[in-house]
């Protein structure tokens, strides 16, 4: 330690004891003691201070560590740390790039999902309008074969009473017989001569049948 120096009076440590204040002051043993042992005389302050030797706490052996042994040991651990975090950063780095990937693979799936329901709705649409066009037609058509209907059947209410009328009169006309259809009146007349002649016939035969009935009665009277 030829860097250290009494703060006071400027002698090396090979000649005291020195000791060192908790607020970094370094003092040879005869300064220390004047006027107190707990004093600062550069702060002017109370302070405590430590023997410097073997029993020093690591934390104040530290600062009397070699610059170049200090150097190697913090250029050591710094390497150990930056590994360390370079290493974390790799990871996370990884993890990120798959996550993105992931998201990729997740829009990109999302996409054609968009565009398959965008031409589903595309055709949807155009059928939709499709169907509106053929009902329109249909109604036209049903309202066209409601006006044609309609008309049928006033055209055949009209006609209907007509011809019934004149079925009647053509049936009477047809049946009556009239001195204008001389046939028809012959014939009946030669009907009525006929049934005449069949009553006098059965008249006739009714009479012979009952004269035969009573000769027979009168025979069965008789024994002979």
């Amino acid at each position: 330690m030829e860097f250290i120096v009494c703060n006071k009076c400027g002698c090396s440590p090979s000649k005291r004891q020195f000791y060192i204040t908790s607020c970094s002051h370094v003092f040879c043993e005869t300064c220390r003691t004047t006027p107190t042992p707990d004093y600062c005389h550069l702060c002017k302050i109370p302070a405590k201070s430590l023997k410097m030797d073997g029993s020093l706490p690591k934390n104040v052996k530290k600062v009397f560590t070699d610059i170049g042994t200090l150097s190697a040991d913090i250029n050591r651990r710094l390497s150990k740390i930056i590994g360390f975090q370079k290493f974390q950063k790799s990871i996370q780095l990884k993890m990120e790039n798959k996550r993105s990937a992931m998201r990729k693979e997740q829009i990109g799936k999302i996409e054609k999902k968009t565009q398959e329901f965008s031409g589903q709705l595309t055709k949807l649409s155009s059928f939709e309008e499709s169907n509106r066009k053929k009902l329109e037609d249909t109604e036209k058509e049903n309202e066209k074969l409601k006006h044609l209907i309609k008309s049928l059947e006033l055209e055949i209410a009209s006609a209907v009473p007509l011809a019934d009328s004149d079925n009647e009169d053509d049936f009477f006309l047809k049946n009556t017989p009239t001195s204008s259809n001389p046939s028809v009146a012959g014939s009946i007349t030669d009907n009525e001569d006929m049934f005449e002649f069949d009553l006098l016939g059965l008249k006739n035969r009714s009479d012979s049948s009952s004269s035969s009935c009573s000769s027979q009665s009168n025979r069965a009277g008789s024994l002979f």
